[in-house]
């Protein structure tokens, strides 16, 4: 079983306790969000990929083609605009291809009004930024607990 892992946007941002630096490829705790996924029992993919928050982004359409090309995609995380990203995925995926969903993670993204497009019949943890601020979602996630809202 996989577990697709969207990264937030691109540039400069700090890890807790650290300097801050650039994230090209997009920020993430990539650590924390890797030991996530193993202690949930999936394979763990982190999308090479900055995340974007609209419709249509590289980051979406590479998420759509991994879920539609592999039948071991159970589990999705997405981080900050990876979050967002999550949105637009589970509006564009095909009935079939939802009902194979098991787990939805979304950490430091705002619901969008009509969050029931997060809800299915996975289970689902969704998380604002806790208070050691954004960049520490994937920490403060994995110290836990982090079973469904």
């Amino acid at each position: 079983m996989k577990m697709l892992i969207l990264r937030g946007k691109a540039g400069r941002y700090a890890l807790p306790g650290e300097q801050e630096r650039e994230w090209p490829r997009g920020a993430l705790d990539e650590p924390a969000a890797l030991e996530f996924a193993r202690l949930r029992g999936y394979s763990p993919t982190i999308l090479d990929v900055a995340g974007y928050s609209a419709a249509g982004s590289r980051q979406m359409q590479m998420a759509l083609s991994e879920i539609r090309s592999d039948n071991e995609v159970f589990a999705l995380y997405g981080f900050s605009a990876g979050g967002y990203a999550i949105y637009h995925i589970l509006r564009a995926l095909k009935p079939k291809e939802r009902d194979r969903l098991a787990l939805v993670v979304v950490l430091g993204a705002p619901p969008p009004p009509d969050t029931h497009f997060y809800r299915g019949p996975w289970e689902l943890i969704f998380r604002l930024n806790p208070p050691a601020g954004h960049m520490a979602g994937p920490r403060a996630l994995l110290a836990g607990p982090y079973g469904p809202d």
